[in-house]
């Protein structure tokens, strides 16, 4: 499984990766973290997006059971989708058939501008979205069948 937290210029770094890796079909799974430390509603600073291979529903099932588990705060719009490649590095690994799991939260005023400054950034959502990607990457690396 593999993890990714930026972006590349055209995805090159990621299409490059996919293009020539010599253990691709061994790959389980792959994570994609694109704009999580901003709010798309100030009114809503839990809500996140939370794309996933529509083929694997246990993805889904996997966040709803670790925020009631776990009480994270975090306010999912889950969105399977069956064929994940959009204008982020997952599409890379989608293309080749690795199931995804992307973390986002959605466009905001800065969104790709150089106003967007770090005291800007929701650090309490970033750390409920990476505690609950951490079990997301425990159970791809230990569960069998998902």
């Amino acid at each position: 499984m593999l993890s990714g937290t930026v972006r590349s210029v055209g995805l090159l770094g990621s299409q490059y990766f996919t293009n020539h890796c010599e253990f691709l079909s061994q790959i389980k799974g792959y994570l994609n973290y694109d704009m999580i430390g901003r709010n798309h509603r100030e009114d809503q600073p839990e809500y996140v997006v939370y794309f996933y291979t529509a083929a694997h529903p246990a993805f889904g099932a996997w966040l709803k059971k670790d925020i009631a588990q776990y009480g994270f705060r975090l306010q999912p719009d889950y969105r399977a989708w069956d064929n994940p490649i959009g204008g982020s590095d997952n599409g890379s690994f989608a293309r080749f058939k690795i199931p995804i799991i992307w973390w986002h939260t959605d466009g905001h005023p800065d969104y790709h501008k150089p106003s967007d400054h770090p005291h800007l950034l929701n650090w309490d959502k970033m750390v409920e979205i990476t505690k609950a990607s951490y079990l997301n990457l425990w159970r791809l690396a230990n569960e069998k069948h998902y």
